[in-house]
């Protein structure tokens, strides 16, 4: 009787002990996943894909007593990825509208590159910055006796901007965008401001 006692004792002793780990594997977080380092080339980098829309706005001064419409529509689109868990890339189009001065349309649109460092703030919901280059075509036109230099130009840049994006679903996000990008224009460099919003889409 009595080493069947200490058996039952061991058996039901055991029995607890497996349910416990049991219990234990099932509520215990999973182990954490080491943060790599991942390329454009190598799969798993791209996850994310938009279109902003909003205004644009140049630095250029108005000429005399011409029209002069500084601020116009832009849109972009983008797709980029993420080299670990802070920090992004990004290659986006831009359309930066058209812009009337010297009795003409200056104009603009660019490709630009840039690195995202970002801080979560919820479900598909973070803050960033971001800071790249541009590849800009840009082209100015003009009325006679204006004095401006017409003419097309192209050439690199640098960009920088903040951006925010709110999680709607587990892959759709609204997102706003502030950015400052340097273009090549005949005559000289300028700085056109943009303002965007626009939905982003993750691929899980």
């Amino acid at each position: 009787m009595h080493y069947r006692a200490i058996a039952a004792v061991s058996l039901a002793t055991l029995g607890i002990a497996a349910s416990g780990l049991a219990l234990a594997q099932q509520t215990s977080p999973p182990p954490r996943v080491p943060d790599s380092w991942r390329m454009p080339y190598e799969r798993g980098f791209w996850g994310h894909a938009g279109l902003s829309l909003g205004r644009a706005e140049t630095d250029h001064a108005c000429v005399g007593a011409f029209n002069c419409d500084l601020k116009d529509s832009t849109w972009r689109v983008f797709a980029g990825g993420r080299f670990n868990n802070a920090v992004g890339g990004e290659i986006g189009f831009m359309d930066f509208g058209d812009f009337t001065r010297g009795g003409g349309r200056t104009e603009g649109r660019a490709l630009d590159l840039s690195l995202l460092a970002g801080i979560p703030v919820g479900a598909n919901s973070a803050v960033f910055g971001k800071l790249g280059a541009v590849y800009s075509r840009t082209e100015v036109g003009a009325a006679p006796g204006s004095g401006l230099r017409t003419g097309k130009d192209s050439g690199w840049g640098p960009r920088y901007g903040i951006g925010g994006q709110v999680g709607l679903t587990a892959n759709l996000a609204a997102r706003v965008d502030l950015d400052r990008y340097r273009l090549n224009f005949i005559g000289g460099e300028q700085d056109v401001d943009t303002m965007t919003v626009g939905l982003q889409y993750t691929f899980r």
